[in-house]
């Protein structure tokens, strides 16, 4: 019996986590190019079987879902894909299409009450081309075939439903797993298309909303408190966490924090955003450190009356600040992308909304090599997991 079905069998689910964030989601791809050499290194064929992804994480983790046959070639795949990305892949760059849209944002705010259709939800972006991205490079009858032949056990992507606020994971999957229901949170099971990728990545305001059977949606990471959850309620015990931010403060986080002035409009923004695409996976690593270090004091002939299991894990993340590598390549945004974001204060002061949407590989190249390293660099951590 192949190895990885051992595995399966035994309950040793090992589950790969990504977070959101955009085109800094090309530094999870460089990272998962230094798990697969490590991998393929240490003869280990298919480390994962279940897979979960928010936002931009939900791209790439559906993509290497369909292919977790030959992990190695799945993420070389991978990075030639972000490797070539350019904006109006993802969404429309024309002046036509971004004036069109400025036009209407700004009838709705003069006129908006004499409008058909008051309050009618419109974005900054179009993202018609993510979807047709999406669709030339999914394999999503490849993927059903995974479930089938048992490569997989289960993909996750998740994505806020408008409607009642609840982060909504949408999970594909052929085991017997249990549902579940939280404060703010549920699963579904459905086979994963296009727009539930698209809907679990359209980040608010700047990208529309994406409906699904009916409903509308937005980025997967709002109101995602629990990155990890899904992966752990499918049976996960070991993680590989990608995350997307820094722990290091910068020295412009230095510089705004001396700095006497009210935050500018994109300051602001950036905060915002971040708190709102990149906090949770953070706040979820740190509580799953501290329900380990608690299960870890309980006596072993205890611990099958508790409610909590540990749970084994290792954290990637950005040894360097994305956003001011996205300052220094800030001027291969679309002219009319990087025109709009000089009106709300200076591009470092907004260089995390930029990071956001510079899908240039001028920039993604560069964060695909910082991940890459960063992997390489936690060559040990990864061993010690793959081999407890």
């Amino acid at each position: 019996m192949p190895q990885h079905i051992q595995d399966l069998e035994m309950g040793f689910d090992y589950g790969l986590v990504l977070s959101g964030g955009g085109a800094r989601g090309a530094y999870q791809v460089g990272v998962i190019r230094a798990l697969a050499t490590l991998l393929e290194e240490w003869k280990i064929d298919h480390p994962f079987s279940i897979y979960s992804g928010v936002s931009a994480g939900a791209i790439s983790s559906s993509y290497l879902a369909a292919q977790c046959d030959d992990f190695t070639r799945a993420s070389k795949g991978l990075v030639d894909l972000w490797s070539g990305l350019t904006s109006d892949q993802i969404f429309r760059t024309d002046a036509l299409s971004l004036g069109k849209i400025g036009l209407q944002w700004m009838g709705e705010l003069s006129f908006g009450s004499l409008s058909a259709n008051p309050g009618t939800t419109r974005a900054l972006l179009d993202t018609t081309p993510l979807k047709k991205l999406i669709e030339d490079h999914m394999d999503f009858s490849k993927l059903a075939r995974n479930f089938e032949h048992r490569h997989l056990k289960a993909l996750a992507v998740t994505a806020l439903d408008y409607k009642d606020s609840t982060a909504v994971t949408f999970v594909q999957t052929q085991a017997d797993t249990p549902d579940w229901q939280k404060s703010r949170k549920v699963s579904e099971k459905t086979p994963i298309r296009s727009e539930h990728i698209m809907a679990s990545s359209a980040i608010p305001l700047l990208f529309p909303p994406v409906q699904v059977d009916g409903r509308y949606f937005g980025d997967g990471c709002v109101r995602n408190t629990h990155p990890c959850s899904p992966s752990i309620y499918l049976g996960a015990r070991k993680l590989v966490i990608i995350g997307v931010r820094s722990q290091n403060l910068t020295a412009y986080d230095h510089h705004v924090m001396q700095n006497k002035r009210p935050p500018s409009t994109g300051r602001v923004l950036n905060v915002l955003l971040n708190s709102i695409l990149l906090d949770g996976v953070d706040l979820d690593v740190e509580r799953m450190k501290k329900v380990n270090e608690m299960v870890n004091w309980i006596p072993k002939e205890k611990k099958s009356t508790v409610p909590y299991k540990s749970v084994d894990f290792v954290w990637i993340c950005p040894s360097q600040d994305i956003g001011l590598v996205a300052a220094r390549k800030s001027k291969y945004l679309p002219k009319l992308i990087r025109f709009l974001l000089k009106n709300l204060g200076t591009i470092e002061e907004a260089s995390e909304i930029v990071s956001y949407l510079l899908f240039e590989k001028e920039f993604t190249t560069e964060l695909i090599e910082m991940g890459f390293e960063d992997g390489m660099n936690t060559k040990q951590q990864i061993k010690e997991l793959f081999e407890a």
